[in-house]
């Protein structure tokens, strides 16, 4: 009885621990910012940084962003139109992105720009 318990304590403490862990992506402004980051990396697309909208949901484990153009006036184009260039998911755990920037029909991992 004396081992179950040890047994039971043991693991009650280990899931604890596993929600405490820091996640790498715990809210939006960090997926946006991870989002930015990795479109730069892997050349994503030709527009600017700051010509790009960002639209974030929450799906539990990861985020799904929506990467839309957006029409400034510095960065040109119909301000009534805003038009998905692809979408990315990354993972809160870890960081891990996947985009279907190469397929619409798949999320894929992001792939070294070819030069």
């Amino acid at each position: 009885m004396k081992r179950r318990a040890t047994i039971f304590a043991l693991a009650l403490i280990a899931c604890t621990a596993a929600q405490a862990k820091r996640l790498a992506v715990p809210d939006e402004n960090a997926a946006t910012l991870k989002a930015s980051a990795l479109i730069e990396k892997y050349e994503l697309t030709s527009d600017k940084i700051e010509c790009l909208d960002f639209q974030i949901t929450d799906e539990g484990k990861d985020f799904l962003i929506q990467v839309r153009e957006n029409h400034t006036p510095a960065c040109g184009g119909d301000p009534n139109f805003a038009p998905t260039l692809f979408f990315m998911k990354i993972r809160k755990s870890d960081g891990r992105a996947l985009t279907d920037d190469y397929d619409a029909e798949t999320f894929q991992p992001l792939r070294k720009p070819k030069h």
